[in-house]
């Protein structure tokens, strides 16, 4: 065990080792006395710098939690609009509009990877060429949302003629089913750092929905 008047000599033959190492003060009890004044103020601005650390921290929670449960109420009502309508297509048709309207998307593509019947006069729907690139086959394959900026070529691949003032983009790959490509002019509008919640769900009311109109298509036939 040190000798504690060996630690007293070498901390007096180290002055500044309290003051590299600061994270010690707040294990140290120090008396109210001379010479602890400076020692307990520089504890008391870590603490302080903590508490505004953890505050910001708890603001930023909040916020991303307040927006989520809008979220969630803006999509509760968009699948309960859209899940009324009579056809697949008026389906398609309307919750692009919704997510154009409500959601701030100024392109919508829809790709498929096996063609579906119902939509062949959709303009917003395409169907996924057999050959496809490996970065598309990853995404497809890993099944995570992606948000972010998009090369030029996965601009024009996903939204082909409208590709041109895309700034960013959320990808979502639908289990099964496809991709749903989602941009916006802005380059902040869809980020790396965003929540990815209400992207995954929408895409599983569109499984849901194509998957009941494949099997009634089927059925008939």
């Amino acid at each position: 065990m040190t000798n504690p008047k060996e630690v007293a000599q070498w901390l007096k033959s180290n002055p500044d080792f309290l003051v590299d190492h600061p994270e010690l003060l707040d294990t140290i009890n120090l008396p109210h006395q001379a010479g602890a004044p400076s020692l307990l103020e520089r504890q008391v601005q870590r603490l302080r710098s903590e508490n505004r650390r953890l505050e910001a921290r708890l603001k930023t929670l909040a916020g991303i939690a307040g927006e989520n449960e809008r979220l969630m109420q803006r999509l509760h009502q968009l699948t309960l609009e859209v899940m009324t309508t009579d056809s697949t297509s008026a389906f398609i048709e309307r919750l692009f509009g919704k997510l154009a309207d409500d959601f701030r998307a100024d392109r919508v593509r829809l790709h498929l990877i096996r063609h579906h019947p119902e939509l062949e006069s959709c303009e917003m729907v395409a169907t996924l060429p057999e050959q496809r690139p490996d970065w598309l086959e990853k995404l497809l394959d890993k099944g995570d949302t992606v948000c972010g900026r998009l090369t030029s070529g996965k601009r024009q691949l996903l939204f082909g003629e409208q590709a041109g003032p895309i700034g960013s983009a959320a990808l979502v790959p639908i289990a099964g089913t496809g991709i749903l490509a989602i941009g916006a002019e802005s380059v902040e509008r869809f980020h790396p750092g965003m929540g990815t919640l209400f992207l995954e769900l929408l895409g599983t009311t569109i499984r849901y929905r194509l998957d009941r109109s494949g099997a009634e298509h089927r059925k008939r036939a």
